[in-house]
């Protein structure tokens, strides 16, 4: 594909994702009970009038969680990442955390720790503001297990001005007894609505 097609193609599918993250909310208006008669002999005539709004709800999840890391060399080292995801949100968000654990070995030698320390954080932030909501420190990754639960903590749209961001840090710490091989865990973020 040429550069002149491209270059159209992915300034298109930039403005779809802004278009999705406009604060901005749509209407549709629909008008009943109309009055359409004669009531010249009815006396005192009474009309209803209602007045129905039905907000629907929002939910528009973007940004990376993910993390890969490719260690090389010899020795004892640690490295710290962070991601981020954003949630535009019109009910209030529980995030319920599940499965987070140590990454262990799922392929290579038999030799060496067969798991690699990972500690974790939740920074949650009012994105428009900037302003700090929740912060779980930097912990061993499975207390987030025990920290995000069913019944909180909460995060409602008077907090969040409809837009939560959480910045999600991960530390490793790989010692000289960290053989070679693939390290794994899958952890799982379930987003409630309330």
């Amino acid at each position: 594909m040429k550069l002149r097609t491209l270059l159209p193609i992915a300034a298109l599918g930039i403005v779809a994702i802004a278009c999705a993250q406009d604060p901005v909310r749509t209407f549709k208006y629909t008008s009943f009970d109309a009055a359409d008669g004669n009531y010249s002999a009815a006396g005192n005539t009474r009309l209803k009038v209602v007045t129905d709004v039905n907000v629907g709800s929002y939910l528009y999840i973007t940004g990376n969680l993910g993390a890969n890391w490719v260690v090389n060399g010899w020795g004892k080292g640690s490295d710290t990442e962070v991601n981020q995801i954003k949630f535009y949100h019109t009910e209030t968000l529980t995030l319920v955390c599940d499965a987070f654990d140590n990454p262990e070995k799922i392929q290579g030698t038999r030799t060496g720790a067969q798991s690699i320390a990972l500690r974790g954080q939740f920074g949650l932030y009012n994105d428009k503001t900037g302003a700090r909501i929740y912060d779980s420190g930097m912990v061993p990754i499975d207390n987030l297990n025990e920290m995000f639960t069913a019944s909180g903590p909460n995060f409602q749209v008077a907090q969040t001005n409809g837009v939560l961001r959480l910045q999600f840090g991960r530390q490793i710490t790989i010692t000289p007894t960290v053989g070679p091989g693939v390290y794994e865990n899958v952890g799982k973020i379930t987003i409630v609505r309330n």
